[in-house]
């Protein structure tokens, strides 16, 4: 090949590296963009979803509480309306059995205080295990959310690795605008990538 068809054809190469350069960093930022705004998409909606569940599990808690406690004091009322009662209906029966009679409505007290105490246990311990499922639950999310944010961290380095072998490939002319700044979120202030 002559000296003037070698000099055509690197002319035409030179005219078609910078577009194709152009375009493809234009892509890779348009990536790295679409890639961040996602991760942090998901990344709020992880903390709205677990800042959802914290809440209805608090109400659903507190209802249960209250619930559990007016039937314990439901269940306690009942116990104590019998109990006089049933001492009415002995000191009418007849003096003589008044004593056995009172004897076994204090009984029938004393279970019915037991009954209501062991209600009133029960009733905190399912409160604590609805607390202690709502703090494993949040505990749960909060993994969930670091693990999201350490993948786009990941993601962003995977990204951040391309754009330098993009940059290395690309002819001096074109390298007055790295790629790399792109790269770098405004928000971002360490190279760990914690805001």
């Amino acid at each position: 090949m002559d000296e003037s068809g070698r000099s055509d054809r690197v002319t035409t190469e030179t005219t078609a590296e910078p577009s194709e350069y152009a375009a493809l960093g234009e892509r890779v930022a348009g990536i790295l963009e679409a890639a961040e705004q996602t991760a942090e998409q998901i990344c709020q909606e992880a903390r709205t979803e677990a800042a959802e569940l914290e809440r209805l599990a608090a109400i659903e808690a507190e209802r249960l509480k209250t619930e559990l406690t007016k039937e314990a004091r439901a269940s306690r009322t009942e116990a104590e309306e019998y109990a006089r009662d049933m001492r009415q209906a002995v000191e009418a029966f007849a003096t003589q059995h008044r004593r056995q009679a009172e004897e076994e409505a204090r009984e029938i007290v004393a279970d019915a205080e037991r009954e209501a105490t062991s209600m009133r246990e029960s009733a905190q311990e399912k409160m604590r295990q609805v607390e202690d499922e709502v703090r494993q639950r949040q505990e749960q999310l909060r993994a969930e959310v670091r693990a999201l944010e350490q993948r786009k961290r990941e993601a962003i380095e995977r990204l951040r690795e391309i754009a330098a072998l993009v940059e290395d490939v690309l002819p001096p002319s074109r390298r007055e605008e790295p790629l790399l700044r792109d790269l770098t979120p405004r928000h971002e202030t360490g190279p760990s990538g914690d805001a």
